[in-house]
């Protein structure tokens, strides 16, 4: 019997929470920040020495457009590490793609786990990408409390 596929927003969720417990980021957002950020990543944490995005896949297509971002095909993206998080049939599928140096997380019924790391040890993050992320959260707790 196959299994329910997972939503995007249950694939964050894991995001967040591999962050949190296998790369011990503290703070780690989930789909937050205002509109007007040039990069709004699924999930984002961070460390003393590093910041960390997975982006969420959920489809072979998905998969595609993100390649065609222009902070991911211009080298100004946010995070020196950087996750793609999908179903592990999606990864099965996606054997030949080019993950860019990507690390890849799967996930199924029993949890998550990083099948692919890194090619090389870090990208050139875009530090004022982040600087305008923390800020656009630090404004939201400010006016809303959360």
């Amino acid at each position: 019997m196959k299994s329910k596929p997972f939503t995007h927003n249950e694939l964050v969720k894991k995001a967040v929470y591999w962050l949190g417990h296998a790369k011990q980021c503290n703070p780690v957002f989930g789909e937050r920040g205002s509109r007007q950020l040039s990069e709004m990543p699924d999930a984002i944490g961070f460390t003393a020495h590093e910041s960390i995005v997975v982006e969420v896949k959920v489809s072979k297509s998905d998969l595609r457009v993100d390649k065609k971002k222009p902070h991911r095909t211009n080298g100004e993206g946010m995070g020196n590490k950087r996750f793609h998080l999908m179903p592990q049939e999606l990864y099965e599928q996606c054997e030949n793609h080019d993950w860019n140096g990507w690390g890849v997380i799967t996930c199924n019924s029993y949890g998550t786990k990083q099948v692919r790391g890194m090619s090389s040890d870090e990208f050139e993050s875009n530090i004022k990408s982040e600087r305008d992320f923390l800020r656009s959260r630090v404004l939201e707790v400010q006016s809303f409390g959360r």
